[in-house]
């Protein structure tokens, strides 16, 4: 027998259900059955220690030799990440450095209690397994038998107590007196106390029989007759701190009940009170649930806002974003007065902050009303975003049509003045587009962009079709990081836009808008190559490749579908242009003959280092270790602005020949807006260098 969970007498249906399930799958998988399970007393094929096949969960004896207590997994060094595996980029430099790992011995679990508590109620499970009788096969399974032992525990001295028949585990209990004149919220006479449940037994002298002095899945569960005393922030308001002082505020309605010692601690909350507190191996929290609200009166139709008639119409479909957050800004102004001082201050300056916000939003309703370009910009972005979600959607939204929600227009809008006006006073300031998994950030900083990359092709003379051109946005992604949706996202949009500048070329210049990934080598080619060089990382030799072995060869850049239509790519979609032997592009197009981008049209896709730096798409996804090599490659230079002449193939720069290509009116402007996805992933030495 295994320990696969058995199939629920009805299968889950909610997402409530459906992750209760998992999370039950998932213990039972890493740790094993709990206290009282149908798989309690299961049985583990011989050839596999339980040690073995569970991950988590068990106690060694404090004894055991170095062999027993030792995860010899520890040591194994990752294997390097191979350049077909996506956008992977690690290196041996990024390698989980080699320590050795140890087995816990002991767990422990910490509360506070009041003043008249004198004993706890403490019950101690665990489960050993022993080899048992050989099955038809001759293995000898391991046969599990799960205990569970009451303790009845007084307080006062510290104290040893052996769990009576456990062959020796012991429970170690400790006791302090907290100062409640130094913590918040904590009454006289509160005590702190720690318990522990030890593995004290004898190890086994033989390799193959350690686990039977193992103690698995073991679990602590403490009952008190009074309430546990729940525990706020101990942190005093620090002026210098800021951001512990707004956890301190967010946090405050929030108290835990226990702290876990080697293991993580979950508790049961009834009327408001916890009298049961229990370790647990793996952490679970409950996240409430973030929703956003319809704006009465806003418009949030992407489509509408794509048509508005002018900037009067601008004003009276957005106006009532900027009128509802002022007001529930005022609304927690009421609030605030009943909160200490500290927090209260806290809290006022969150609210400056706020106001500060709205007050953009303000403004970048201001500019749409009052700056033609800037309202085109708008109408323009919000086209081809809503047209590019209905192309990635699988019902192209025919119920309803496209819609921001309220953060993502908000977001749009706070950052639009210092877009549209150089001299705006926010204009260096980094805005956090914060929100969980799904809720939309990435469709709100694309529109960001659309409308700063249709913006400057407005701002700037279109001599030649060309002086708008040059690379206006620069998403960042930490290492390893970029996902092939998020990169297809990305991509689609740029298709939108570039079906909305051949609709007209005169106002949104000549030049393709574009974007090119520049990423490293693992993921996507350097160089072009050309006949005769033999080597196997160019874009003409990875096309070859492709094209000659398509189901084992990958793609010569990270892109398994069009972002378009999701038509699958096929060799045919890749052209080295303008011939196979020496060619300067690798153009992409969609296999299929109905896509906009097929052969006709290429996507304006560039993937190759070498087209990027004579191209300068308009919007270019990167990651951070890509800008180190700015100081080596003269030629990347020019993504940051500044190239000076320009031919049918693309721009050139200072540290090209000047006689090729003919002079701009004036060198093109550096990047407009620059987007840092994933931001909280950019920590120690790395975010440092960032």
């Amino acid at each position: 027998m295994t320990n696969a969970p058995a199939s629920p007498n009805a299968a889950p249906t909610t997402s409530a259900e459906v992750r209760t399930y998992l999370a039950k799958a998932l213990n039972l998988d890493l740790i094993g059955p709990p206290a009282n399970h149908e798989l309690a007393e299961e049985r583990i094929q011989g050839w596999v220690r339980p040690s073995n096949w569970y991950l988590t969960g068990f106690l060694v004896p404090t004894d055991a030799p170095l062999e027993q207590s030792a995860d010899a997994d520890e040591q194994e060094e990752l294997d390097e990440t191979p350049a077909t595996a996506g956008l992977a980029e690690e290196s041996a430099a990024d390698r989980r450095s080699a320590r050795r790992g140890f087995f816990p011995s002991s767990i422990g679990i910490s509360v506070l209690v009041g003043e008249k508590v004198n004993a706890l109620d403490v019950a101690v499970r665990w489960g050993d397994y022993a080899p048992a009788e050989p099955e038809e096969d001759g293995t000898k399974p391991w046969r599990r038998k799960p205990f569970e032992v009451p303790l009845r525990l007084q307080l006062g001295a510290e104290r040893w107590e052996p769990v009576p028949g456990s062959g020796g585990l012991r429970v170690h209990l400790r006791e302090r007196p907290i100062n409640a004149s130094r913590l918040r919220d904590i009454p006289k006479g509160t005590r702190a106390v720690s318990i522990f449940l030890v593995n004290q037994r004898e190890p086994h002298a033989e390799a193959r029989l350690a686990d039977t002095a193992y103690a698995f899945q073991a679990e602590l569960e403490v009952q008190c007759e009074q309430p546990f005393v729940p525990r706020t922030n101990p942190r005093q308001p620090q002026a210098d701190n800021w951001d512990e002082n707004v956890a301190d505020l967010h946090y405050a309605d929030a108290p835990e009940y226990a702290t876990g010692h080697g293991v993580s601690a979950d508790w049961e909350l009834r009327d408001g009170q916890c009298k049961t507190v229990r370790t647990a191996w793996i952490a679970r929290a409950h996240v409430p649930r973030t929703e956003t609200a319809d704006v009465p009166g806003a418009e949030l139709s992407m489509e509408a806002l794509g048509t508005l008639a002018d900037g009067r119409a601008a004003t009276a479909g957005l106006t009532p974003l900027v009128r509802q957050y002022r007001a529930w800004i005022e609304s927690q102004r009421e609030e605030l007065r009943t909160l200490p001082n500290a927090r209260r201050q806290t809290g006022d300056e969150l609210l400056r902050r706020a106001t500060t916000a709205a007050d953009r939003m303000a403004d970048g309703i201001e500019a749409l009303a009052n700056d033609a370009d800037v309202l085109d910009a708008f109408r323009v972005a919000n086209r081809a975003v809503a047209r590019a979600l209905r192309q990635r959607s699988a019902d192209g939204f025919e119920d309803e049509p496209p819609r921001w929600r309220a953060f993502q227009l908000a977001f749009i809008l706070l950052s639009l003045p210092g877009l549209a006006n150089p001299n705006d006073s926010h204009r260096n300031a980094v805005d956090l587009l914060f929100f969980p998994t799904g809720g939309g950030k990435t469709e709100a900083y694309l529109g960001l962009a659309a409308l700063a990359m249709v913006l400057r092709r407005l701002r700037n003379p279109q001599a030649n079709g060309k002086a708008g051109a040059g690379v206006s946005v620069v998403m960042r992604y930490t290492l390893r990081l970029l996902t092939l949706d998020q990169l297809r996202r990305a991509a689609g949009l740029a298709c939108a836009l570039e079906l909305e500048r051949e609709n007209n070329p005169d106002r949104y210049g000549e030049w393709p808008f574009e974007i090119g990934l520049w990423v490293g080598k693992a993921a996507t080619p350097n160089v072009m190559g050309r006949k005769g060089e033999h080597r196997s990382d160019s874009a003409r030799a990875k096309t070859r490749q492709f094209k000659a072995n398509p189901q084992v060869r990958p793609a010569p850049i990270p892109l398994e579908n069009c972002p378009w239509c999701a038509e699958p790519f096929q060799p045919d979609s890749f052209t080295l242009w303008p011939n196979d032997d020496n060619p300067t592009e690798l153009r992409v197009a969609c296999a299929n003959f109905e896509c906009e981008f097929n052969g006709e049209r290429p996507l304006p896709i560039l993937g190759v280092d070498e087209p990027i730096y004579r191209r300068l798409p308009a919007f270019l996804i990167a990651t951070v270790d890509k800008f180190a090599s700015l100081p080596w490659e003269g030629k990347s230079g020019k993504l940051l602005g500044g190239a000076e002449r320009h031919d049918q193939r693309g721009f050139y720069g200072a540290a090209e020949p000047t006689n090729v290509g003919e002079q701009l009116p004036a060198p093109l402007p550096p990047p407009d807006l620059v987007i840092q996805d994933e931001l909280h992933l950019i920590s120690g030495p790395l975010g440092t260098m960032v």
